[in-house]
């Protein structure tokens, strides 16, 4: 197995128990609610998160299916006239497209984590690998985030 992609493995791992004590128990009115107006409400957050793991799983060789990846792309606009999906239906994707890369990233060989990128990676290893290795510092960086946003609304703290 490639190194690096041994090293994100457990680190992908981890964010995933986070991103699910991230959104336990969380209400739906709560999920909504933002810290200010240019900011993005948790039910966002996760979702972002769950994109973008879908979109490892894609270059991993996976067929991903996200209805939402438009309401949940860099950028989206964010407010009342967007509707989204329930937690439970977020983090169902999460958790099928969680399995399925788990999996697909032990079969990796050098050959697939070589090929280019499918979009511009901001640090120097320009490959599927590299692309990997900063998505994983991605979904990491958002379930701070998340982890934040549930302190925010008054739930009890992510870790400790």
């Amino acid at each position: 197995m490639d190194s690096a992609i041994a090293t994100i493995i457990p680190l992908f791992r981890a964010n995933d128990k986070l991103f699910h004590g991230a959104v336990d128990g969380i209400s739906h009115e709560d999920l909504l609610k933002r810290p200010h107006d240019g900011s993005n409400p948790l039910v966002w957050v996760a979702g972002h998160a769950m994109s973008s793991r879908c979109s490892v799983a894609g270059m991993a060789g996976e067929t991903i299916q996200n209805q939402w990846s438009s309401i949940f792309a860099r950028g989206a606009s964010v407010g009342s006239d967007v509707t989204y999906p329930e937690m439970t239906e977020i983090v169902a994707l999460w958790d099928d497209v969680t399995e399925k890369l788990m999996i697909r990233l032990d079969e990796l060989g050098e050959d697939e984590l070589s090929r280019t990128a499918p979009f511009s990676v901001p640090t120097g290893d320009k490959t599927i690998r590299g692309a990997m290795i900063f998505l994983n510092f991605h979904e990491t960086y958002h379930i701070g985030q998340m982890a934040y946003l549930r302190k925010w609304l008054g739930y009890s703290q992510l870790i400790g």
